[in-house]
Parts: C-alpha cells; structure tokens; sequence
C-alpha cells in the first residue's frame, strides 16, 4: 500500500463508500480496497463466480473471504442472510486457505462479517463507514484480509481490530459461548468465576459479575497478556505460556503477567487453539512505538458502553494524565508515586516517561533507570482485568529500555483493595480477609501481610504443604522457622492451610497463589518504609445512592471515622472518592508527600467534600489543599462520547501536612477538544487557561430560591370547551371583530367530556388568546402555540353573566353554553350541586388572573414526562396552561441560565426517583426540580453566564431543527435532543450543571 494511496486515494475512497454507490461502482470500489489496501493480485479477486452447484453467483470473492454486494444494507439484510450459507460453504469447500471462510456483506456504508458455525450464520461484526476517519474502515477489515505486522498500535486502531465491533472479537465470542457452555459448571472454572464476581463487588459495592462480562474479560485478559508478550518480541504460540507468564517470566519479567482468573479456556484444546488464534492477531501491531495507554481505548470499546456506564469504567485521557504526573513528580528521580485505582495504568504509563526522561537527563545507564521504575512507579487495582491491563501498560511505557533489563526485571503492578476493606483488626492482631465464594473467608495474618519477604516464604511453605499432602501441624512447625514470624501467626495461617486444602481436594485450586500474593500487597505498602512521597490517580466515583446496602453501611462507618459523612439530605450524594483520598492518604502517604486526584467538580465547593476540603480528617491524619485545577468547561474528558454521563471534573492537589485554608484561585482551563483521546499539543492548542476565584462555597440549604418564584398555569379543561380552531369561513369570510371558532375535540379527551358536543360561534377577538400547552414546549424551543376562548379581562376573569353585562354578548353565549354542559357532567357533592364551577376551577389559586399584565420575558418547563423540556417565551399576551409551569424572568440571561439548568440530564437524574408512578410511567414533576439547591441567577458568577451563553447557542441549534406537523411533539423533541447532542453544546451543559449541583 502507497503512502499517496493512503493519504490521497482512501479518504476518496471511504467517502464514495460511505454515500452507498451503485453496484458496479461499489464493485469497483472493493477492488480497490483489496489491491491497493491490502495487496490483493487482481487475478485472485474472482467476481460473479458461479456456485459448484451452478445455483447461483458470489458477487466478489478472494480465498474463503465471500464478498456480497448490496444497494442498501437497510432493506436487503435478510437477503444476504438468506443467500450467505450457501456462499460459505461453497467457498470453504473450494478455498485452498487455512482460514474458515468468512461472509462479508456491504453496500458501502455497512460492512457486515458473518461465518458458518454448525451450518448456522451467525454475525461476527459489523462496522458503518466514516468518510472522516478512512483509516478505522482499514483497521476493521486487518483481521479478514490481512497479517501485515507493520500497523501502527494507535488507540482508535487498536480498538477496531480488537474491540466489541470487531471482526476478531466477533469470532471469539461465538467460541468463548461454546467452551462456556461445556466449562461453566466445573469445579475450578465456577471458583475462578466467583472470586472474579467477589472482587467486582468490592470494587462496585454490588454484584456486577453478568457471565457475558466473564468472558468478555477473558477475550481482553488474552488480547492484554499476548501484547505483553509483544512488546518484547517473545513468541505467542503456546497458550498456557502465555497466559500463565511463563515465556515472560523466562525472560526475567516478573509480575507482568500471572495464571489468574482467566485462563480457564485452556481446559479444552479448543480453547487454547483460541488463545493461538487471538495471540498471532496481536503479532501484527509494532507495539515498541506505543506512545500513550491504548489499552483503556480498546477495554472502552469492548464492553459495552451502558456496562461501563453502570460500573462507573472510564479513564482518564492521556494529555490531562500526563499534566498531572507533571505537576505532582517534579523530582521523578527521588519521588515514588503510586496510584491506588491505577486501571489501566495511564498514570503509570506517564510517571515512568517522566522518570525515563529524567534518568536520560541526568545521564543514567539504563539497567539504573528500570531499577528506578520498579522501585519508584507503583500501581494498585482491586478490578483483575485492570490490573492485567496496567501491568501491560507498565511494560509499554519502557519502549525498548526493557532490552536493556538485567536477571530480573519486576513489574511492580499489584491486585489488591486499596480501601483494605478485607483488613480485620481485633483486640492483639489484625487479619487480611479472603473472600472463598460459597465458603468461609480464607485468613491471613497481618504479620505475614505486612512482610513482603516473610509472607513469600510463607506461600512457597503452603505451597509445598499442599504438593506433599502435610498435615496442617506439619506446616505448623514449618511456618514457625520461617525468620520474622510470629507463633501466634504461624498457628493463624496454618489454620488457613487446612482450609486451603480442603479446597484443592474439592477441586477448587489452581488460583490461590496468585490470589493471596495479590490480596495482601495494600497492607505491606502501607507500611512506614513503603509509603510514597507522591500519591495521585482517578479513584472511583461512586455516589452514596448507587451502592448495594450492605456498602452504604461500610462507607458512611469508613466516612465517620474521618468527620467525611454530612448525612441528612446529603447522604446519598456522598462519594466514595472522597475516602480515597483520606484513606488513601493515611495508609500510604509519608509525612509532607504530595496527593493529586482526579474529581467531580463538586470537591471545590460541594457541601459533602466540605470536609476534605478542610483538611482535618477525623483527627487522624491532616491533609492541605495546595492548589485545584477547574475543568467544567472542558469536553470531553470521559464519557461523553460512550453514553456515559457527562459528569464535570476537577484535579485536587495536597499535601499531607497540617491543615489549612485552600488557595484564593484555581487553575481553569476551558475549551471543546477535537476528540477525546488527543495528545498534549492538540490539548494545548484548544484550551484556554487563566487563573479565577475558587468557586463559592454552596450552602447546605436543600431548596432552591425558585420554588417561590415558579407557578402552575391555569387550568384550561375540558380542553373543547376552551381550545378553538376556526369555523369554514363563507362567501362573506368571518367577522374581523369576531371570528367563528369552534372547539376542539382531541383524541386524548376523556369521558364524560368526549360525548360533549363542543361549543361553536363567534367570540370577541381580544378573548382568542393563545394558550401555551405542555406538549407546546420543546428543549430550548417552543412549537406553535394554540388558540384557546380565555374569559380574562385584565385580571377579572368573567363568568356568563359578568360577559353579559360588560357587553360581550359572543363570549357570553359562548359561557353559557358551556357553563350549562359543565353543570350537567361535572362531579356534583352530596346535595347535587357542582363541586366547583367552571371559571372556579380555571382560575384556581389564582392560577389564571395572575398571568394578566405580566411583560417581559417568561421561563417555562412541562409539568409531566419522563423528561423535562424548558424554554422561554417572550410573547406577553400569550397564556400558559396548567400541564406547565412558569415564571417571569428578571433578565434575559437568567431564563437562558435556568432553561439550560433544567433541560439538563443532571436535574433529571436527581429528581426521577422522587416522581410517583402512572399506569406506565413515571408522571408529574411539579416542584420537584426545586428541591434541588439550584442558586439563583448571579451575573457575577462565570460559570452562571457560561451556562446562559451555552442555552443561548442551544436555542439556535433547537431552532435550526426541521420538525413535521405531522409528527408526535415527543418525535419532535427527540430530533431536537440529537442535534443538540450532535453539536456538543448539550454535554457542555451537562457538564456545567454538574458542576453547578451536588453529585
């Protein structure tokens, strides 16, 4: 393939593709796409090629790859379906290729992959053509057409040959759901499945652990350690080396890859001809140019994205990770830094350039460096596929320094609870707790855990118990001779060896090393001489309310002990990060080392992180603020492009020193990025940055100023005896002063009102008003307002009679009418009198009158739904009906500032749980949108004007949007929410009432 082919030709290319061309020009196309792409010979490509058994024709074909050429892949899916097995199998039967033969539908714009498996089509994948991204259509199709080992490991390239719409993935999924279904009910399959499950929860507060998720961590865990084995060149095809760490651990790499939970497919040949399979795939990338952490880009476009947004899984970009190692290590030489939530090790990954870069500097050998780096760059994961992912990314950051290593090289890589939730303590000793599904805890004494040296003599001694079939007095003795351990610790875990092995003769075994190894690694860092100077990350964020019961009640204990829990209203708006980073910075912080964590926005000033902000933790430990970084106006950081939600974000930095008042500024930087994933000079170039005024401390107060100021609108009903539409006109036309009307009957009337013949005749024209309805109101638009009959004469509202003798005589005929057939169905008390009369009822509470005369500009939002719509209306006549609320605006600014506030997701979010019930749905909102603390419009406040200049940009989106009249107003509001998404100003606004609000 040309270099002026790639550049010039194949962004032509993908953009003829992707406007679905006619058949022969998409013919033309896929030939090009096969020669110049790939390198096909024009005399392999075959077209119309006749069937063995003349019943048909193959539109392309190339090996055991059948290409079928569609019009429309919209409407002619089930023709391929219909016609692919046949093609496949044809093509198996004559190809000379190793390969299985593979279907491959497109019209251009879709490509679809399909196989043959026990005579069944089945989907691998399918992939829909981007013209500004030609390389990913290459990158999707590597896998089918080609081993070239020369690609590129760029994230978004990685991700279309090993994420979920991959063709590789594709493959393998189909064969993990066979050897699953064969494997799922062994004995050491079910444990490692458990203890998999078992650490998600302590992760994620909740079971999490779906078996589509299992094996999807199998297929990543396979990808992760076959990159691993890349990265320096070791050889992939044997599977139980690879997976186990052997062909790494030959080499001298140590802790880079471990047996753990995912090697259960190498029960069956299959499975390990499985592992082959996904392991040469991986031979393909020139892994050593590997210059950011692509492994979170493809773990990110593998699971599927509302799993991720449930498990809270997205990682931070490389450009804000690298700023951050920047400004916390600034003597990377001296400093060890660990990150306590590693994932997939993007901070790793930038802390050991930095430390490279430094060691270069000063002018170290090599060997010096990586001895710096396994000493000083340390991560830690409770999520096993994290860790696998980290320790990968560890091994990546080295580029070719790993060439250089000596005997031994340690990846300093751990799986572990960096929170020590599994850490027991008692009145003389403390246990590290290890979850056996289905069985008692496995206990490990604190005096093993906490010596790293201690405790490995003391594994290698169960080990070798278990191998000889000792008696638990046995390994008793031994343990005691071990130099440093405790009798009474020796007896502890020689408990734990009769325990241990009851379970390998259950057939439950092959894991426990790499189990307890990892487990107990957060008590021995937390250790005095183990402690790093510079602790930094992401930890999760995980808010009070989604957490599993049993959760709830360790975190807000764990937040107690530290004066973090406010309790209250607040409760479920605690956050678990907010523990990490007390917790975090009592058990692995030294005195004066330095904290810098990535949070939500609302640590600045959110009542819930009032206490980490002040720095007194409880009395156990003091941590000050140093400086913060403010990021609302930033997007996308994460999230915003996977579903997730668009939570605002800031970067906290401390130091573990007496406390004190936080700094007067931060650091804001603000800016819409070309993409997520961008490198630090594209970062550069799209942000704006300037010091500003820390952001205001928000009150405890749990209402909003609003609530006063909102209304609901009058209660217009029966709808056909007030909405009109104009009668037929005659040759005459219609009174100017007095048009004809007549009511409307809807389809949503109800009875006893839809068998009430509607009224009809002329009305005085200063009484057609127009009548705002709920459905009138839209995201930051309004649709056509209707024409109702309102009896409102300045702020009198006139019955019948009142019409009458003010000289309305149209209106008044009007009234009595429908006053008369109101009397006749409406609800009547005891004694048969109507409960309420018909202009009672309109102008209930004063509901109607109080619109009268009132000028300027309005905010509306709907008072039911399951969603909420808000925008504004300056028509000062107009009237707004009782299925909305409304209130006038002091300036055009605050409606701006309040219609995006409530069009808003975050809002939603907060108040979707306190809405009641319908048949269906959830029904009314009413006042519930002012619970929340929402502050009242300050002209000073920047991030109060920014959110009015975005609502004002979204009005011009809404606006912009072509809607039907034909079209159902929900229809309508969708089209209208996906172009605000398509602009991006709608995650903008997400994320500045985010950080407007408490999470």
């Amino acid at each position: 393939m040309s270099a002026d082919w790639h550049s010039e030709r194949l962004p032509e290319l993908a953009r003829a593709l992707a406007a679905r061309p006619r058949h022969e020009a998409l013919r033309g196309h896929i030939t090009e796409l096969l020669h110049s792409g790939f390198g096909v010979p024009y005399h392999e490509i075959d077209h119309e090629a006749y069937l063995l058994d003349g019943r048909g024709r193959i539109d392309t074909m190339w090996g055991a790859v059948v290409i079928e050429l569609k019009s429309d892949l919209r409407r002619e899916e089930g023709d391929v379906r219909a016609r692919l097995p046949a093609y496949l199998a044809d093509a198996g039967s004559r190809s000379p290729s190793p390969r299985p033969a593979t279907g491959l539908a497109t019209d251009g714009a879709t490509f679809i992959a399909y196989a043959l498996r026990d005579g069944a089509l089945k989907e691998l994948a399918r992939y829909s053509t981007d013209p500004e991204q030609p390389n990913e259509l290459l990158a999707w199709l590597e896998p089918l057409l080609s081993d070239r080992p020369d690609l590129l490991p760029k994230p978004r390239v990685v991700a279309q040959a090993f994420g979920r719409g991959s063709l590789t993935f594709g493959k393998v999924r189909i064969a993990l759901d066979s050897l699953w279904a064969e494997l799922r009910n062994d004995p050491e399959v079910r444990l490692k499945h458990g203890l998999w499950n078992g650490l998600l929860r302590e992760a994620y507060g909740e079971d999490v652990g779906e078996e589509s998720l299992f094996l999807q961590h199998t297929y990543l865990t396979i990808v992760v350690k076959a990159i691993a084995a890349r990265v320096l060149d070791l050889p992939v095809h044997d599977p139980e080396a690879l997976l186990s760490g052997k062909a790494l651990a030959e080499e001298g790499i140590i802790g880079g890859v471990e047996a753990d939970f995912f090697d259960w497919p190498l029960k069956r040949a299959a499975g390990a001809e499985l592992v082959r399979h996904v392991a040469l795939q991986t031979a393909r990338f020139r892994l050593r140019d590997v210059e950011t952490d692509v492994l979170k880009v493809l773990y990110e476009s593998l699971v599927d994205p509302e799993q991720r947004h449930d498990l809270g899984e997205y990682y931070t970009p490389d450009w804000l990770a690298s700023r951050i190692v920047a400004a916390a290590v600034d003597a990377p030489l001296e400093q060890r830094v660990l990150d306590p939530a590693c994932g997939s090790g993007t901070f790793l990954f930038h802390a050991v350039r930095r430390l490279i870069a430094a060691g270069r500097a000063a002018g170290w050998q090599g060997t010096q460096i990586l001895e710096a780096c396994q000493e000083n760059v340390r991560g830690l994961d409770v999520h096993p596929v994290a860790v696998t992912l980290a320790r990968v990314t560890w091994l990546l950051a080295l580029g070719n320094l790993a060439r250089e290593r000596q005997a031994k090289l340690t990846v300093p890589v751990f799986l572990g609870d960096a929170l020590q939730w599994n850490l027991r303590r008692y009145v003389d000793r403390a246990d590290v707790l290890v979850e056996v599904p289905g069985d008692a805890p496995l206990q490990i004494p604190a005096g093993f855990a906490e010596d790293q040296a201690v405790f490995e003599r003391g594994l290698d001694t169960l080990n070798q118990g278990i191998a000889d079939g000792s008696t638990p007095e046995t390994v008793g003795h031994a343990l005691r001779r071990i130099e440093g351990a405790a009798a009474a610790d020796a007896d502890a875990l020689a408990a734990t060896f009769a325990h241990l092995q009851a379970l390998y003769r259950a057939g439950k075994n092959g894991i426990w090393t790499f189990v307890l190894r990892n487990l107990v690694r957060p008590v021995w860092l937390s250790r005095p001489e183990q402690r790093t100077d510079v602790l930094l990350g992401n930890p999760p964020w995980t808010v009070y309310r989604h957490l599993s019961s049993g959760m709830k009640e360790r975190l807000r204990e764990a937040l107690q002990q530290y004066d973090l829990w406010v309790g209250g209203h607040l409760a479920t708006q605690q956050d678990l990060c907010a523990l990490f980073w007390a917790r975090g910075a009592e058990r692995y912080l030294r005195p004066g080392g330095r904290i810098a964590f990535v949070l939500p926005f609302a640590a600045l000033n959110a009542p819930v992180f009032a206490g980490l902000r002040d720095g007194r933790l409880g009395g156990r430990i003091e941590v000050r603020l140093t400086g913060g970084w403010s990021l609302e106006r930033v997007w996308p950081i994460f999230g915003a492009q996977s579903g997730s939600s668009t939570t605002s974000t800031c970067v906290l930095f401390g130091r573990r020193e007496p406390a004190g008042p936080h700094p007067a500024e931060v650091d804001r930087w603000e800016g819409r990025l070309p993409g997520r994933d961008v490198d630090d000079a594209q970062a550069t170039q799209a942000l704006a940055h300037r010091r500003a005024p820390w952001p205001r401390a928000r009150t405890l107060a749990g209402v909003s100023p609003y609530r006063e100021r909102f209304r609901n609108g009058a209660t217009i009903y029966p709808r056909r005896f007030f909405l009109v539409e104009p009668e037929p006109e005659s040759r005459l036309g219609s009174r100017r002063d007095a048009p004809r009307v007549r009511g409307h009957a809807g389809a949503l009337d109800k009875e006893p009102w839809r068998s009430v013949a509607p009224p009809h005749g002329p009305v005085e024209r200063e009484f057609l008003r127009q009548l705002v309805l709920g459905e009138t109101i839209a995201p930051f638009r309004l649709f056509d307002t209707v024409t109702a009959v309102v009896p409102l004469r300045g702020s009198s509202v006139l019955d019948a009679a009142a019409a009458g003798a003010d000289g309305f005589r149209y209106l008044a005929a009007w009234l009595h009418d429908v006053e008369a057939k109101w009397a006749a169905h409406c609800n009547k008390d005891a004694a048969g009198q109507p409960r309420m009369t018909l202009l009672a009822q309109m102008d209930h509470m004063h509901k109607l009158s109080c619109q009268a005369g009132q000028g300027g500009a309005r905010i509306l939002y709907t008072k039911a739904g399951t969603r909420l719509s808000a925008a504004r209306i300056s028509a000062s006549d107009a009237l707004v009906d009782h299925k909305a609320y409304w209130a006038l605006a002091r300036s055009a600014d605050e409606a701006a500032y309040l219609i995006a506030v409530v069009n808003s997701a975050a809002v939603l979010d907060k108040v979707t749980d306190l809405q009641p019930h319908g048949q269906r749905d959830k029904r009314d909102f009413d006042n519930l949108v002012w619970t929340l603390p929402i502050p009242e419009y300050d002209e000073a406040d920047p991030l109060h004007r920014d959110l009015a200049a975005a609502a004002s940009h979204a009005e011009q989106v809404a606006a912009a949007v072509e809607v039907g009249e034909s079209q159902h107003f929900t229809a309508r509001r969708r089209a209208i929410r996906a172009a605000l998404a398509a602009d991006g100003v709608a995650a903008e606004i997400e994320a500045m009432v985010d950080a407007l609000l408490p999470p």
